[in-house]
């Protein structure tokens, strides 16, 4: 037994899969598979045996589902990685969901029925094995038992997607030379462990205005930081909300009705065509670029763009960012928890027109990837606790933090004053809320 190696529990009813995971993951130096297990109950005693540093779990399971097996493994403990193997459909969308809320770190989408046996171990071998590899690198950091690997850059294989999406991956356009950092980082998923200075909190102070448009990138722990970040913030945010969350389609729209019903804003998944408003949050829908672009009103409008990946991904949150940098002066980007570097160019390109650049710190991501890359680069003006996050916001764009959802105006003039932007190679005139930017 290699000691420096990830060790693994796979957990999964069908005898075919967990030879198939197993296999494929024997294959990677620095993974061991510790042992299997065929139900949520076996999946408990087997974990108390053999410690493993990460579990693959599935959702259905006889005698005991993955979900209910989650707050037993949570109470033995609270801090392993459980990466969710659940299916591409409506009922395995609201599973990963409903086992994401119950404490599962992240998630993989299972290859079909209909895939070859050959195509399956390579969805593993990127997928999930790129996932195990940065969940787990915390745990054997910590065990000392990692020396001359965790957070080697060499442990990420460029041009492998870290995303849901991977089997529909492309080389995408933007490929960026990183700053040197260590990739993809793995770290405490329960946000709450950063440190909460409430209101005595002092942020940076900062020279830009206040945002008229927010724009979010995230990723590995997202759902969950959405969870705490969104229903935080105001009905009255005056300003409209673009998020690109990296899932596959189904598992988009089914995350945006959920943060709807716990949240005063107004979320959904966005259909292209719509005039972005304030207290609105739109989210990318899944195998969908999200841009904004101008309609023949002038008006700043969401747009869908089925153009192939960038960094693996589609949705992207370089193409989002990208998509903004002439309206970049009242833009306020923020990246969060994520795997991978998707987002790093894109806040470059903005943070050159103007913008606003906050990341999420380290202590508070599930994964350091997205954010770390572009807090490395000393392209973020704050670096701040996900549950500091939400404060920051209406703090800069001056909402009081008080009224409901049925206070947020739809009027096309509830929008800040017209403003001048910074152009890239071009200039603009566009509206956000029926307000003109020139």
């Amino acid at each position: 037994m290699n000691a420096a190696r990830i060790r693994v529990l796979v957990v999964d009813d069908s005898a075919v899969i967990r030879k198939i995971v197993t296999s494929t993951l024997l294959k990677e130096e620095d993974i061991e598979v510790v042992g299997t297990a065929a139900s949520g109950r076996e999946a408990i005693s087997r974990f108390k045996e053999l410690k493993p540093d990460v579990i693959t779990l599935d959702v259905e399971m006889p005698d005991m589902t993955g979900i209910e097996a989650i707050p037993h493994i949570r109470q033995i403990d609270a801090k392993v990685p459980i990466i969710m193997f659940s299916t591409l459909t409506e009922s395995g969308g609201k599973a990963t969901l409903d086992a994401l809320s119950a404490g599962a770190t992240d998630y993989v989408t299972k290859p079909s029925s209909s895939t070859s046996v050959e195509a399956s171990k390579d969805i593993i071998a990127s997928s999930l094995a790129n996932k195990i590899r940065a969940l787990g690198q915390k745990r054997r950091r910590a065990s000392g038992a990692a020396a001359g690997y965790a957070g080697n850059p060499a442990t990420h294989r460029p041009g492998i997607s870290t995303t849901p999406n991977s089997r529909f991956a492309a080389p995408g356009s933007f490929s960026p030379k990183a700053p040197v950092t260590p990739f993809a980082r793995a770290l405490p998923q329960d946000s709450k462990s950063a440190p909460d200075r409430g209101e005595t909190t002092r942020f940076r102070s900062t020279n830009h205005r206040p945002p008229s448009l927010i724009l979010i990138g995230i990723s590995t722990g997202g759902p969950n930081a959405l969870g705490e970040l969104l229903p935080a913030l105001p009905a009255n945010l005056p300003v409209p909300i673009l998020i690109v969350q990296h899932m596959p389609a189904t598992f988009t729209r089914l995350l945006a009705e959920r943060l709807d019903a716990k949240s005063k804003l107004k979320v959904m998944e966005a259909k292209g065509g719509e005039v972005p408003r304030p207290g609105e949050v739109y989210i990318a829908p899944g195998e969908h670029h999200l841009v904004i672009t101008s309609n023949s009103r002038s008006e700043l409008s969401i747009s869908l763009d089925d153009s192939p990946p960038v960094n693996s991904c589609r949705p992207s949150v370089d193409t989002l960012f990208h998509s903004a940098t002439h309206l970049a002066s009242r833009v306020m980007a923020i990246v969060m928890t994520g795997m991978g570097q998707d987002g790093y160019t894109g806040a470059r390109e903005l943070k050159a027109a103007g913008a606003e650049i906050v990341t999420q710190d380290e202590a508070s991501s599930v994964v350091w990837g997205m954010p770390g890359y572009v807090t490395n680069a000393g392209l973020s003006e704050q670096v701040l606790p996900l549950n500091q996050i939400a404060q920051y916001i209406v703090r800069r764009c001056g909402a009081s933090g008080t009224a409901d959802r049925s206070s947020v105006t739809q009027s096309p003039n509830s929008h800040a004053p017209a403003v001048s932007t910074a152009t890239t190679s071009r200039s603009t005139t566009s509206e956000i809320g029926g307000r003109r930017w020139h």
